[in-house]
């Protein structure tokens, strides 16, 4: 291998290790700003006719969890911003979120799926320090870089690679499907022990969140915010880079 060789892999390693630290950081602060707009859920809830979902499986409860269907689109709203603020603060008060009918207060959650809730806040919590890795890797990458310049891969390759990276994503998604590849990854990071799936008809949780539907629209925000940080800090970064050189 020349010399040249191995200075376009060396860079081209570089380039492929900073980009990826960033992608994960960006997700990371999209995971932030989302949780700040409550994942949008109003509008979801909306789109995806949640209201007559929860109408038409609520009374099927078979935990005798009554009176939910008569509860109103702000309630529903609320609680799942009380749902994302205790996921967020690793799941503190789960078990204490409640529903209110008649002005008479009753359980949200059964225990099994308090347990699965604060499992998905285990899980947040390892990814925020997952995150918090990648960001003083992306600095330290970015320094480097400053310190002494690198060749980027020209614009012809780094299009090839991100576009081969999205291709490789989608067609996944597309031959596999999400609500497979979601069941699946619910396997591998949640203990065996633990429930992970629930029927519609014994779980408010999944009543309300009209799972997995729900969570393939709260996807498509992380991934559109992550995108827009992403282009918003190459573009500072870019900025930045040129006045350096002036």
């Amino acid at each position: 291998m020349t010399k040249h060789s191995r200075n376009s892999l060396y860079y081209s390693s570089l380039w492929l290790s900073k980009s990826i630290s960033l992608i994960i950081v960006c997700l990371g602060f999209s995971w932030v700003i989302n949780s700040k707009l409550n994942f949008t859920y109003s509008v979801w809830y909306d789109v995806l006719n949640i209201d007559k979902h929860i109408a038409t499986y609520a009374p099927q409860n078979k935990f005798g969890k009554q009176g939910f269907a008569n509860t109103e689109k702000a309630q529903h709203v609320e609680l799942f911003a009380r749902v994302v603020e205790s996921i967020n603060n690793s799941g503190e008060g789960l078990d204490a979120i409640q529903y209110q009918v008649n002005e008479q207060s009753n359980a949200l959650y059964t225990d099994s799926e308090v347990v699965h809730l604060q499992d998905v806040s285990n899980l947040v919590d390892k990814l925020t320090l997952i995150c918090l890795v990648a960001l003083l890797f992306f600095v330290v990458l970015q320094y480097l870089c400053i310190a002494k310049p690198y060749q980027k891969p020209s614009a012809k390759l780094r299009l090839i690679t991100s576009s081969s990276f999205l291709l490789g994503i989608v067609l996944l998604f597309a031959i596999i499907g999400f609500r497979d590849i979601f069941y699946y990854l619910h396997t591998v990071v949640f203990p065996d022990e633990h429930q992970w799936f629930f029927y519609y008809q014994e779980s408010l949780m999944s009543t309300a969140m009209k799972a997995p539907d729900l969570f393939a629209a709260l996807a498509i925000n992380l991934v559109g915010v992550a995108a827009i940080v992403f282009m918003l800090i190459n573009h500072g970064l870019k900025k930045f880079e040129g006045l350096r050189e002036q």
